[in-house]
């Protein structure tokens, strides 16, 4: 049995000519009716049978609610041997149901003795017919993730300062508004809204408002531009993980996907609930905060401004050079090979690091200090740095390894105490980054996050110019302003 009518399920043969039946022997019948299409799963899936017909009923009419409640006085004046009255435990003997976009009935399967639940879903002109069957064609694992997308969109924007840009895709511009903006998408249409947030960023009861909706489906697809929707979901999924900014779009998305997608009673231990299963686990194990993807690293040269550089102490020196490590260590660990190039230019050209170049990146002039003298610090502060130099064979041996991707645990572990113990670092921003480091594979989503905000915390403090911190700073770190 399936859904309010307790129907029988229907196998794919004889859905097109049931449709057919039903859309000749009924709906024309119904003076405003114009077209019908088959949507949902039987497009969507290679599936054999199903549980209901999804039918996008398009009819001419100004007010949904009014057609709909025509629609059903119409369907329940038919014969009882066409619309047949339903067998769930909930509705029996009622002959139709009325419910969101959707006119349910029951309807004698062709060819077979049995029946079948039909869900006209109304709609109201051509586009808004075109918009329904776009969304509903997805399987249900794609809605959800498309419906996160574009509910996190103007969030990312925001993050990377390009919400005019977002709008303009769908011909808008920046509302002039204090509330706060999101796109949100339905089976429906989509819509900009505007609301009051509170100090959790929740939407306030009563203050939405409605400043721009559209049927039209191109204008999903032009939000969503940079994504291809046509893919598979399991590679959408991969273009998702690897493009979102925002520390809490993936979380959002999270929640939003396990609000729709759940698995029913009636699911459990058949293939469609073992499917959502595996969606809901591949959405779920997105990893909490991916701050670094682009290869964005960029060679600035913070030693060129010398009032900054004149005033570094040997302790500034030992714990730039260090948190400055560890960035490179976190970046290469989540995959940037921009941090991977930059790391190993490090120790490639002056494997001794006792030369000096105002055209070297700023990591490698500091490390370089504690080596040779530099112009760019006075000699106390160099001779201090060389009593606290690691051997550069050692040193060189593990850029090496965060250069070509290779730091096991145990490396770091090693590595990360020595350097502490050897530069003597004292800077509790400095230590506690050195001891998430060193466990780095094993930290959760939250450690993860403190790190990132340990190591924000001290380069906004003392090295806001310096190349490392300057190219992710706008991308990845802004938030930690806010």
């Amino acid at each position: 049995m399936s859904g309010v009518a307790g129907s029988d399920r229907i196998d794919r043969e004889y859905v097109k000519p049931t449709v057919e039946r039903y859309v000749n022997d009924v709906l024309k019948g119904f003076p405003p009716f114009r077209d019908a299409k088959i949507s949902g799963s039987f497009n969507a899936s290679g599936k054999h049978d199903f549980g209901d017909i999804d039918l996008i009923v398009q009819v001419d009419a100004d007010n949904k609610k009014d057609i709909k409640k025509d629609l059903q006085r119409y369907l329940e004046a038919r014969p009882n041997t066409e619309i047949l009255p339903f067998t769930s435990d909930k509705y029996t003997g009622r002959r139709s149901y009325n419910s969101g976009e959707i006119v349910t009935v029951s309807y004698p399967q062709v060819g077979q003795n049995k029946t079948v639940q039909i869900d006209n879903i109304i709609a109201l002109t051509p586009e808004e017919s075109s918009f329904k069957e776009n969304f509903l064609n997805m399987p249900a694992e794609k809605q959800g993730l498309i419906l996160g997308l574009v509910k996190v969109a103007i969030q990312e924007a925001q993050f990377v300062r390009k919400l005019p840009d977002l709008l303009a895709r769908v011909g808008l511009q920046v509302p002039n508004t204090d509330k706060k903006l999101e796109f949100n998408l339905s089976g429906i249409n989509l819509s900009l809204r505007a609301y009051t947030a509170d100090e959790q960023g929740r939407e306030v009861k009563g203050t939405r408002e409605i400043l721009w909706q559209s049927n039209k489906w191109a204008d999903t697809v032009n939000l969503l531009s940079h994504y291809n929707l046509r893919q598979s979901f399991e590679d959408l999924l991969n273009d998702v993980k690897m493009s979102l900014k925002h520390p809490a779009s993936k979380e959002r998305i999270k929640g939003l996907f396990n609000s729709m997608v759940s698995i029913k009673s009636g699911e459990v231990g058949t293939a469609k609930g073992e499917r959502k299963q595996e969606t809901i686990d591949m959405v779920n194990t997105m990893e909490k905060y991916t701050f670094f993807r682009d290869n964005i690293l960029m060679e600035g040269k913070a030693f060129h401004n010398r009032n900054w550089s004149k005033k570094l102490s040997a302790v500034d020196v030992i714990n730039l050079t260090t948190s400055g490590i560890i960035l490179l260590y976190v970046l290469s660990e989540e995959g940037d090979e921009s941090a991977r190039k930059y790391t190993r230019k490090l120790y490639q050209q002056y494997p001794g690091f006792n030369k000096t170049s105002i055209s070297m990146s700023d990591i490698y002039t500091l490390i370089s200090a504690f080596y040779t003298k530099t112009y760019m610090l006075d000699d106390d502060t160099c001779d201090l740095l060389k009593s606290k130099a690691l051997p550069a064979w050692l040193l060189r041996k593990y850029l090496n390894k965060i250069g070509s991707g290779k730091m096991t645990s145990q490396d770091a572990i090693t590595f990360f105490y020595r350097l502490k113990s050897t530069f003597g670092v004292q800077n509790s921003n400095v230590t506690q980054a050195l001891s998430l480091a060193q466990r780095y594979e094993k930290l959760d989503g939250n450690e993860k996050h403190k790190l990132y905000r340990l190591l924000y915390g001290y380069f906004n403090t003392h090295g806001r110019i310096m190349d490392i911190f300057s190219s992710v700073r706008e991308k990845y770190f802004d938030s930690f302003d806010k």
